[in-house]
């Protein structure tokens, strides 16, 4: 009787566990995919320029490409611009998805802020970002702009921020051809202050076709390297700022989405009116946007976090920390709000910081123009310290009644494996390492890594996940069995309980990640995007668990139909067997 309830809710537990296993998966993957920023600025209104305005700006942007890659071709026009104007490395911020990181180019923002999921939508589901970005401060301030890419902008950018738009739904060489031939009369006609031309081809090659380490990797980023070239002919250089960039690598596998070096970083390269030729060091994806909005002589976009890259731009001081000024100004609005939102009505910012942006705009008009620019800058890191000092504070505190719980139920599995431990204990720990071992020993032998980038189609992800796990448990499973034979185990109720015994083990080592990543990122996801790599190992102990618990339910009964039917053949053999001393025929001697 005992035995027999053991059995039952052996049952009732891993039952449990598919179903919470699946709703949990389920809601990860919904909150994901409908996430919103904590709160959205949008676009102010028009505003009276905060600089008398540098150039026109012609931003290229060459998705796929990353910093390692660009470092390793040779792109002759793209390396002469570099030499003659200025380059650098961009770092974004993970997750480094298509949309996500287009949206903190072109607003300045975090993924946290810049309006969209962390994981790409198809164009459908998109709804329109009403963040703010440079798109909108040039169309409040009457310039006119223009973009030309995949046709998921029209779910990133209110349509009234673009004068002239070119949208392609499918990425590739004929939709970067397509582009090109409408870009080159738009520049040559030169009546537009703001231009995005979003090339599609390499990010197509590497993560469709060949990868990022094949030669048609190489061979798209050349004949991009020559589309480079007709654009920056035609542009008039001495009045136009051309910027090519990237907004994320790939890795070797063409995956991407993760924190791999040759994802989140991207080349940077500027050329013509403005700039200050040199190669600088490694800059955030977020100094784009407030850059950009300074050469055009307008404010930072509202919900812009990076700074303005003041020693590429051919500036004279007082220009700088008017700049400057205005982008402390804007700091210091984000983050009343980002407090407000993060932490509650009642929090506010420190007095002393618009003391002390009072106090640049005095030593400004006073003359002291560095000490007003050293103020300014002062005051905006500041401010940015707030945030994330109110963004890490309120992680925290959510950590710690998850790490109660998490420890709670590690000690309670734990416990109830411990109170139904048999003569059979060392046979399932022995078993479970062999299932773990051969699992991931797969894993790696598949040429995976511990990352999302690994995994270019997230939805063949489960079933990748089930064809191993399958494979790993017959292993562990098939150990099992074959010790219980040669042990002589007869038992059903023994049988079945060692088989669940084994699952329990597995599953208990399977939930340790999950419990781990559980304590750094929670349930779901809510006001802000979790670390990638935490996230990474909760989806994939989800479906780890989801697959093992279903294969635990079914696997203990063919280990004890398979020793019940060798038992029966035993006891056949045995009862035929002739006694010692019997003659095998009767009546002879």
């Amino acid at each position: 009787m005992k035995k027999t309830i053991s059995i039952l809710f052996s049952i009732c537990i891993l039952v449990g566990l598919v179903v919470g296993s699946w709703t949990w998966i389920n809601s990860f993957y919904d909150s994901a995919y409908s996430y919103q920023p904590p709160f959205i600025h949008a676009a102010q209104g028009t505003e009276a320029p905060v600089l008398p305005r540098t150039s026109k700006v012609v931003i290229v942007l060459l998705s796929g490409l990353g910093n390692e890659a660009f470092q390793t071709f040779e792109l002759p026009v793209l390396e002469q611009l570099a030499q003659t104007g200025a380059s650098s490395t961009i770092q974004s911020l993970p997750p480094t998805y298509s949309q996500t990181s287009r949206m903190t180019l072109i607003t300045g923002a975090s993924p946290d802020l810049n309006g969209v999921a962390p994981i790409d939508k198809p164009f459908e589901a998109l709804d329109i970002a009403q963040v703010d970005s440079i798109f909108a401060q040039a169309h409040n301030a009457q310039l006119k702009t223009a973009l030309l890419g995949l046709d998921d902008w029209r779910g990133l950018i209110p349509r009234e921020h673009l004068d002239e738009t070119f949208f392609v739904n499918v990425a590739g060489f004929e939709a970067d051809q397509a582009i090109l031939n409408v870009a080159l009369p738009l520049l040559k006609d030169d009546q537009m202050d703001l231009v995005l031309i979003q090339f599609t081809s390499l990010d197509f090659v590497a993560s469709r076709l060949d990868g990022a380490s094949g030669e048609a990797y190489l061979n798209t980023a050349t004949r991009l390297d020559g589309y480079i070239g007709q654009i920056s002919r035609i542009m008039n250089l001495d009045q136009s700022t051309l910027i090519v960039l990237s907004d994320h690598g790939h890795i070797a596998s063409g995956g991407y989405g993760g924190t791999e070096l040759e994802v989140i970083q991207q080349p940077l390269v500027i050329n013509g009116r403005g700039i200050n030729s040199g190669q600088y060091s490694l800059i955030s994806q977020m100094d784009i946007a407030p850059t950009v909005a300074t050469l055009l002589g307008l404010a930072a976009p509202s919900t812009a976090q990076g700074r303005i890259l003041f020693e590429m731009l051919n500036l004279n001081q007082e220009n700088k920390t008017l700049a400057q000024i205005a982008l402390a100004e804007q700091r210091i609005r984000l983050a009343e709000d980002y407090l407000i939102n993060i932490v509650g009505p009642e929090a506010t910012l420190p007095e002393s910081l618009l003391a002390d942006l009072e106090r640049a705009a005095l030593t400004f008009s006073q003359n002291n123009i560095n000490g007003a620019f050293q103020l300014a800058l002062l005051t905006q890191e500041t401010a940015d310290t707030q945030m994330a000092t109110a963004r890490y504070s309120r992680i925290q505190a959510e950590r710690w009644p998850r790490l109660f719980f998490g420890v709670m139920m590690a000690v309670i599995w734990f416990f109830m494996m411990w109170r139904r431990r048999n003569t059979h204990a060392g046979l399932i720990l022995i078993a479970t390492v062999v299932t773990v071992v051969v699992y991931h020993a797969l894993f790696q032998l598949q040429g995976y890594s511990y990352s999302i980038s690994a995994f270019p189609n997230l939805l063949q992800l489960p079933f990748d996940i089930a064809r191993r796990m399958v494979v790993s448990f017959l292993a562990g499973g098939a150990l099992v069995l074959i010790f219980l034979m040669l042990v002589d185990e007869r038992d059903w109720g023994t049988l079945l309980n060692t088989g669940y015994g084994f699952s329990f083990l597995t599953l208990f080592v399977l939930l340790m990640p999950l419990l781990w990543a559980f304590w750094q990122n929670g349930f779901i996801i809510q006001w802000y995007i979790p670390s990638v790599n935490v996230a990474f190992w909760q989806i994939i102990s989800l479906l780890e668990i989801l697959v093992a618990a279903i294969i635990g339910l079914i696997l203990p009964w063919p280990i004890m139909a398979m020793n019940v039917f060798v038992n029966f053949v035993r006891r056949q053999l045995s009862d035929n067997k002739p006694e010692s001393g019997r003659d095998p025929i009767p009546g002879l001697r």
